[in-house]
């Protein structure tokens, strides 16, 4: 075979050659795409969806001005024994010119141990509870012994009493007048008394009595 011959035919231009290799290129880059492509739809989607909210933001501001303008309903009723008893303890307090304190309060609680060694053990908290509220502690027994007193449960129910402690001040018409939920400083739970004390006075003038030096923070050494 001529030499010449063979050449022309084992020989392949080189923009033969660069036409292939961009081909190639090109093909790798579909297949990558094709690879990231359902991630990247997949996203694009979710980002896309119109949820239909459920109440609408309308809805919810009309059901906020409803609430606000409905008179508050009562607190639940007590059972006539309980509702007689709360009446005495009432009654009692304002004998002796107190407020009534009901400490809500579980032997099996740490948190209820750990305040009544630290906040309810300071002298100046103490001083102030004695002088001015008639503390009464409504034991919870549920958990030890499967079963409360039903002064107790009332009082739970009708307060919305779900964690221990809980100081709750009653006023005269047994609603609450402030609460303080959990284990809380020797500070925080004088002001809570303390500010309590203030509110009762500026409604009751009767009750003025009750604010002294205690209600002075800057006199705490707690």
């Amino acid at each position: 075979m001529d030499p010449k011959s063979e050449k022309s035919v084992s020989y392949m231009p080189k923009w033969l050659i660069a036409a292939a290799a961009v081909f190639v290129v090109l093909r790798i880059g579909d297949v990558l795409l094709s690879r990231v492509q359902p991630n990247a739809v997949k996203v694009k989607s979710t980002q896309a969806i119109a949820w239909t909210q459920i109440p609408s933001k309308e809805q919810l501001i009309a059901e906020a001005k409803r609430v606000a303008a409905t008179p508050a309903k009562p607190v639940q009723e007590l059972s006539p024994k309980s509702q007689e008893q709360l009446h005495e303890l009432l009654a009692e307090a304002k004998l002796n010119g107190k407020l009534l304190l009901l400490e809500f309060y579980a032997d099996w609680s740490d948190p209820c141990k750990k305040m009544e060694a630290t906040s309810m053990s300071n002298t100046q908290v103490a001083a102030l509870v004695d002088d001015r509220f008639m503390p009464v502690r409504i034991n919870d027994t549920q958990k030890q012994f499967g079963v409360n007193a039903r002064f107790v449960a009332d009082l739970q129910k009708r307060y919305r009493v779900f964690a221990f402690p809980t100081l709750i001040i009653v006023g005269e018409d047994e609603s609450p007048i402030a609460s303080l939920i959990g284990n809380c400083s020797s500070l925080t739970t004088y002001r809570f008394l303390s500010r309590a004390l203030a509110t009762v006075a500026s409604m009751r003038p009767e009750f003025a009595h009750l604010l002294t030096s205690h209600s002075q923070d800057s006199a705490l050494r707690l």
